[in-house]
């Protein structure tokens, strides 16, 4: 019941944003987008350990009596990154746990950009302030929860999407994303994944792409257990 595409497009050979799809049990699927400071190799490299970090702190909740909530999660590694006193890098990420079951998503978000949801005609960002992992050691997050419902869309973006530039040095911009979306709700989400990179390719022109650039969306079409004949 839930419809899925992403698609990444670095800007050196190697990139730093990071993109995961676990499932650390049934009728549960956690989405996570990053974006690591830096490119090239050095981003890569770091952006794969913060990815392994992340899968295994998802999927000890199997082992764990009490489960951890995204924004715990998030908390946790940001600890661990501090720690590391990597003073050059950090990471922004949006770590987003959907419970079919409950019909409920739950989100934590580190500095990413903030998600779009498309719900009843308007697509809009919904607000999620959060420090970069690894900046403060203190740093705490927040839960954002929100009731899910057939027909809705959740798209992520990287900032790359977001900062793109064209020839006179103007911004994209999420006003621009929230539009693609609105015109394109209601085609597969490997579509409006593409529909979005191709509005940014027409805007940027021949303007170097100085960052990376991703973007996932998760589309709701059925809640529940699976309809039969």
């Amino acid at each position: 019941g839930v419809d899925i595409a992403w698609h990444f497009d670095p800007a050196r050979e190697l990139g730093g944003d990071i993109c995961d799809f676990l499932s650390p049990e049934p009728n549960a699927l956690v989405v996570v987008l990053g974006d690591v400071s830096g490119k090239g190799v050095p981003a890569a490299l770091y952006g794969a350990a913060i990815g392994e970090m992340v899968r295994g702190r998802t999927f000890r909740r199997r082992l764990e009596k009490r489960e951890t909530t995204p924004a715990e999660l998030l908390s946790g590694m940001n600890r661990i990154l501090h720690e590391r006193n990597l003073e050059e890098y950090y990471c922004t990420l949006c770590y987003a746990m959907f419970e079919f079951k409950k019909k409920i998503v739950t989100f934590a978000n580190s500095g990413l950009p903030f998600p779009i949801l498309w719900k009843e005609g308007k697509a809009q960002q919904l607000d999620m302030p959060g420090t970069p992992l690894g900046s403060f050691g203190a740093s705490q997050y927040d839960n954002y929860q929100f009731a899910l419902e057939v027909g809705e869309v959740f798209v992520l973006c990287s900032d790359g999407i977001f900062e793109a530039f064209d020839e006179a040095g103007q911004e994209f911009g999420a006003a621009r994303v929230l539009e693609v979306v609105e015109r394109n709700y209601d085609r597969p989400s490997k579509e409006i994944v593409n529909e979005i990179f191709a509005a940014v390719q027409n805007f940027c022109g021949d303007a170097p792409q100085s960052d990376d650039r991703t973007v996932v969306v998760v589309k709701i079409n059925q809640l529940g257990p699976p309809k039969t004949a």
